[in-house]
């Protein structure tokens, strides 16, 4: 059976709610309801009455006449297993914050009733007190133990809350284990970067670090004389033989506000915590900064890649794939967009350009003073023709680097993705094709390395909010414009797929990947036309390189018979532009059959 003594609170408000599971416990609740609301927050109390016959009512209305509040929306339940009738009613109210004190209700049917099985289906922020009596007021000093799991952040802005509120001392002691040297100081790491997350002054808390195999003696440690321990909902296992350690201290634990629905399984997914984001935000920025570091690793890579393409070397290419930094700056313009962070997103966006400006420069200037060959070289012309399978790569690729380096523990998987994204060498293959007057396939290899910057852009945005980091801490403005620019990435992605996916079914349709002859270089071209074109009516008609053989083959068509020696003269012609008097060059000659002539074509091969 519910009662209600006062109407509910209006529709879409939120209000605090106070759980009173027995008489003598209403004054600390009443106390603590009071003390953590905001000004002129409705303030509830659901009062447990099985067994009570009205007491706890009663001691509450006692309690809330004591502090003017006697109005105060009360509740009674007379219920022999309230748990699941209090988050009902809690979610029917709107609460923002549950607060309950410590209880354990006789078995019925087999299962008894506590507080930790409210705290944990609780349909809101929860506040309980585990043991301990003591009410705000006689609270001066607050130790915040912080469990390193999704708790910490809301139990910190609640002890932040009584400071600024009720100016206590909060001090926020982490405990480590044991590990030399280094002990005590991945725990100070890690609270400067959640005050840092939570934009709170460090100055205002003493931070503390102590190193101890067992959690609970650490904390006893830490402890000295405060008045109230507080720790995450997912720590009560470790805090529940403090009772006897602590006196007469005051232990309560904080959970989160439960994710929605469509998250349930969030505390299954992998998380960021703040140390390591606070570090991965760091070393994106460092990584990414335009600088000489920047600049001479990614000069150097562009020589070798644009080096390893002209021979035909894939191991020189796949080289330079892990010296290039390029893709540091991609996924940290993707964290910038995740939690809208303008000042990354320009340090990223200014290295990208410049990056892909410095890499084509480099390219371009080693593809003129280099020779390719008769034609561009089969790892050039290979990343001229992109499909929607190097899409997918880019895709998948770009999510696992982003994984990598969120998650310190498998950092080394991040060779393994530069490998797969190969950012640099498509860039490379532009300026190269360039140089050499190829501007279809550099166009090609264009559309590759834009394909793989949409494509790491927008997943490891999107990776960034599937491991925790969003833009709650943002500007309003800055998070529109941020999930703008995400969706709007997102949609060119999709775009790009389009005519990626026509061009694979163009490549099937044919039966092969790469053309059957490539073109010759732009200088062999020039020289060979230079001179078919100083006799009249001599015409090129094809002149390429077979794929499988290194070779060169001319085709031309004239109105006359053509002498031996003009053969002889093309392939000198081709060689000494090639510098390899050895070159096999086949010239085959085709007499064409013209208008006005009477005589019947005729080929050879002078």
């Amino acid at each position: 059976m519910v009662r209600l003594h006062q109407a509910d609170c209006p529709k879409g408000a939120m209000s605090i709610i106070g759980f009173i599971p027995a008489p003598e416990s209403a004054a600390t609740v009443v106390a603590w309801v009071q003390a953590l609301a905001d000004k002129d927050e409705e303030t509830r109390f659901l009062c447990l009455e099985t067994g009570f016959g009205g007491r706890t009512e009663q001691a509450v209305r006692e309690a809330l006449g004591g502090t003017g509040d006697s109005t105060a929306n009360v509740v009674a339940i007379d219920d022999p297993m309230p748990v699941a009738r209090v988050r009902d009613q809690v979610r029917k109210m709107r609460g923002r914050l549950l607060v309950t004190g410590p209880f354990e209700l006789p078995a019925v049917s087999g299962k008894a009733q506590t507080s930790d099985e409210l705290v944990r289906i609780a349909p809101c922020q929860t506040f309980a007190l585990l043991y301990g009596g003591k009410t705000p007021s006689e609270v001066k000093r607050v130790l915040f133990v912080p469990t390193g799991r999704n708790h910490d952040r809301s139990a910190l802005r609640l002890v932040d809350w009584l400071r600024q509120r009720r100016g206590v001392e909060v001090t926020i002691g982490a405990v480590e284990e044991e590990s030399g040297a280094q002990s005590g100081r991945g725990g100070e790491r890690y609270i400067r970067a959640m005050l840092h997350d939570e934009a709170l002054d460090e100055e205002a808390f003493e931070v503390k670090s102590v190193a101890d195999r067992l959690k609970h003696r650490g904390v006893i440690t830490l402890f000295e004389d405060h008045d109230l321990v507080v720790t995450g909902a997912d720590a009560v296992s470790r805090v529940r033989p403090l009772q006897q350690s602590l006196g007469d201290a005051t232990v309560a634990i904080v959970k989160r506000t439960p994710p929605l629905r469509r998250h349930a399984m969030a505390d299954w997914l992998p998380r960021i915590n703040p140390a390591d984001h606070a570090d991965l935000r760091t070393e994106l920025r460092l990584g990414s900064s335009w600088g000489p570091d920047f600049v001479g690793m990614l000069g150097l890579a562009s020589a070798i890649a644009s080096l390893g393409l002209l021979q035909n070397s894939p191991a020189v290419v796949i080289g330079s794939m892990l010296l290039a930094p390029l893709m540091t700056p991609m996924i940290g313009l993707g964290l910038a967009l995740g939690q809208a962070d303008g000042h990354l997103a320009r340090i990223c966006g200014k290295s990208i350009g410049l990056g892909f400006l410095l890499t084509l420069a480099v390219s371009f200037l080693i593809g003129i003073i280099t020779p390719s060959g008769v034609t561009l070289p089969d790892e050039v012309i290979a990343r001229g023709g992109p499909n929607v399978l190097d899409l997918l790569i880019a895709v998948f690729a770009a999510a696992a680097a982003t994984f990598a380096m969120a998650r310190p523990n498998i950092t080394g998987a991040i060779a393994g993705v530069a490998i797969a994204t190969a950012l640099v060498p498509p860039v490379c293959a532009v300026g190269i094709s360039l140089a050499n007057g190829s501007w279809l396939n550099a166009f090609g290899a264009f559309t590759l390395f834009f394909t793989n910057l949409i494509a790491i852009i927008v997943m490891s945005s999107f990776t960034f909010s599937f491991l925790g980091i969003t833009a709650s801490r943002a500007h309003p403005r800055h998070r529109r414009q941020a999930l703008l620019a995400r969706w709007g990435l997102l949609v060119l992605l999709l775009a790009l797929a389009g005519p990626l996916s026509t061009t694979l079914v163009g490549q099937l349709e044919e039966g092969k990947r790469v053309p059957l002859a490539y073109p010759v270089t732009r200088a062999v071209a020039r020289a060979v036309l230079e001179r078919v074109a100083r006799d009249e009516g001599v015409d090129i008609v094809f002149m390429a390189r077979p794929r499988l053989e290194d070779r060169v083959v001319i085709h031309i068509a004239s109105h006359d018979k053509l002498p031996p020696s003009y053969a002889k003269e093309l392939r000198m012609i081709v060689r000494d532009v090639m510098d390899d008097p050895e070159l096999p060059v086949s010239v085959i000659a085709v007499r064409g059959l013209w208008r006005n002539d009477s005589d019947s074509p005729n080929s050879g091969s002078p």
